[in-house]
């Protein structure tokens, strides 16, 4: 019993005395405090501020009913036509391919203007054309040991082209569909928000403009593959599901002929944050003040479990 009492009593007495350490050590603790918040501040005062870039788009779906389209399948399935099923989802999700492709990138490579903007630090206005911008002592250090390490060689410039861009797209560019909507989400934290928002709407009418195209040119096959069947068919059911078909196909076409969008249209207009979204200066200045207190009072704890260590040992 007497055992307990003096083993409790001798927590109490560690534990004030690991209190009483972390007092005295206050103005260490405080110190430590302030060196990290002026490093977050040194931080803050010399990070990049960064935008939010948010454009939003959904589906172009034809009026019509499920179940009269599942009712014309089934039609002209028995005529021996093979009609698509779901083509709009897979439409929309080539359509999500296509924003980050080289072949969108190719298009938006002729606006000189977004290739100037983007590969800025390339371009040798005195030369008039693009060439591998000249290295700080830094980089070149870093280059020099990354090759000490990994043996690899530096790779000749390759002036900005179609294949840079879309990297540079697929880099900057979040693409994410919402699982409940079935909406396209773009989104793009830049220094650059015009630009970026800028190369969302190239991208956008691009690949729109190819899912287009393609449809336009695929089209004439398919219908004129219908309308024979249309003149063979006997049964007046197969002649009126092939009609549909058919007039469902042209619609299609007019839609890809004089329609403003194709696959996908903007629900929301493209914003831009009004502040900049990163760096975080709350959560940043926060962690400085707790990695301040954390780092301080385990120093004074540290000095303590030493001085105690050594005074026993006398």
């Amino acid at each position: 019993m007497n055992n307990h009492n003096d083993n409790h009593l001798h927590d109490e007495i560690n534990l004030r005395e690991l209190i009483l350490s972390l007092w005295r050590g206050k103005i260490f603790v405080i110190l430590s405090v302030l060196i990290f918040i002026s490093l977050a501040s040194f931080y803050l005062n010399s990070a990049e501020r960064k935008y939010t870039v948010d454009y939003r788009l959904k589906a172009v779906v034809e009026n019509e009913s499920i179940s009269s389209g599942g009712n014309l399948s089934s039609l002209a399935s028995l005529a021996g036509v093979q009609m698509s099923t779901g083509s709009g989802d897979i439409n929309f999700n080539i359509y999500k391919e296509l924003l980050t492709s080289i072949e969108v990138a190719d298009i938006i490579f002729m606006n000189k203007n977004i290739v100037k903007s983007v590969f800025s630090s390339e371009w040798n206005a005195s030369l008039n054309k693009y060439s591998r911008p000249l290295p700080t002592k830094f980089q070149t250090l870093i280059g020099d040991f990354k090759k000490m390490l990994t043996g690899s060689q530096k790779l000749d410039y390759m002036p900005p082209n179609a294949r840079r861009l879309a990297h540079f797209i697929a880099t900057n560019l979040i693409i994410t569909k919402n699982k409940e909507t079935g909406f396209l989400i773009i989104k793009s934290e830049t220094s650059k928000p015009d630009l970026l928002l800028a190369i969302i709407i190239e991208a956008t009418e691009a690949s729109d403009n190819i899912m287009r195209q393609r449809y336009i040119d695929f089209s004439a096959e398919p219908l004129a593959f219908y309308k024979e069947k249309l003149h063979a068919a006997r049964s007046r059911e197969h002649r009126q599901s092939l009609a549909a078909l058919i007039g469902k196909e042209e619609q299609k076409l007019m839609l890809a002929s004089k329609g403003k969008y194709f696959t996908a249209e903007p629900y929301l207009n493209p914003t831009i944050s009004l502040d900049p979204t990163s760096p975080n200066a709350k959560l940043i200045l926060l962690l400085s003040l707790v990695f301040g207190l954390f780092i301080g009072g385990l120093i004074i704890l540290s000095f303590y479990y030493v001085n105690n260590k050594s005074n026993s040992e006398r």
